[in-house]
C-alpha cells in the first residue's frame, strides 16, 4: 500500500466517524469541557479513573484519548501488516504529554496526527520523513523528549508511562 492509501484508510476511520476526545468508564463518557479554559475535573479523572481502552471499545463508542486513538491506528495497521510504533512526546517546560504513532511505507517513516479534536496545525496531514532519526530530530527541535512506548501500553490499565512523566 502507498502512504496515501494507508493515510486514507486511517482517516476514514478516525476523521470520518465523528470521534470525540475523552474516554469511557463503565459505560459513562467523560469529555473535557474547555469552554472556560482548562477542565480540572476532567484532568483529575484522566489521572485517576482512566484506563487504556481496548481499540474495539474506542471504535464502538467513538471516543478516546490520544493513547486510544493511536491504538486504533495500530490495530488497523497490524491487520494490514504495516509496521508501526507508538511514541510518547513530553514537553518538560509545559509538563505536557502526547502519544503519537508512526508507520513505515514506501521506505519512509510517516506521522499522521488523528487524535480527536486535535488543535495541532498538522492534524489530519501526513508528515513524511526519510527515516526514524529524522522524525526524532524534528520533534527534539520542538523541545519534546521522545520515547518509544509501543510495548509499554497495557489495555485496561492506567498509562503509567505517561503518568510518570506528568508526576515527575
Amino acid at each position: 500500500m502507498t502512504i496515501l492509501e494507508i493515510c486514507d484508510m486511517l482517516k476514514k476511520e478516525l476523521l470520518n466517524n465523528g470521534y470525540e476526545y475523552g474516554f469511557v468508564v463503565n459505560g459513562k463518557k467523560y469529555r473535557p469541557d474547555m469552554s472556560n479554559g482548562f477542565d480540572n475535573e476532567y484532568y483529575q479523572y484522566s489521572l485517576t479513573i482512566y484506563r487504556v481502552q481496548d481499540p474495539h471499545v474506542t471504535m464502538k463508542e467513538k471516543i478516546g484519548t490520544c493513547v486510544d486513538a493511536v491504538l486504533v491506528m495500530k490495530r488497523i495497521l497490524d491487520i494490514h501488516g504495516i509496521f508501526s510504533k507508538i511514541w510518547l512526546l513530553y514537553n518538560k517546560e509545559k509538563n505536557k504529554v502526547h502519544t503519537v504513532l508512526t508507520f513505515e511505507a514506501e521506505s519512509k517513516v510517516v506521522y499522521l496526527e488523528l487524535t480527536p479534536q486535535s488543535g495541532k496545525a498538522w492534524y489530519g496531514k501526513e508528515l513524511v520523513y526519510e527515516d526514524e532519526q529524522m522524525f526524532l530530530q524534528e520533534l527534539e527541535k520542538q523541545n519534546y523528549e521522545v520515547s518509544d512506548v509501543t510495548d509499554s501500553i497495557r489495555i485496561g490499565q492506567q498509562p503509567k508511562f505517561l503518568l510518570e512523566k506528568l508526576r515527575g
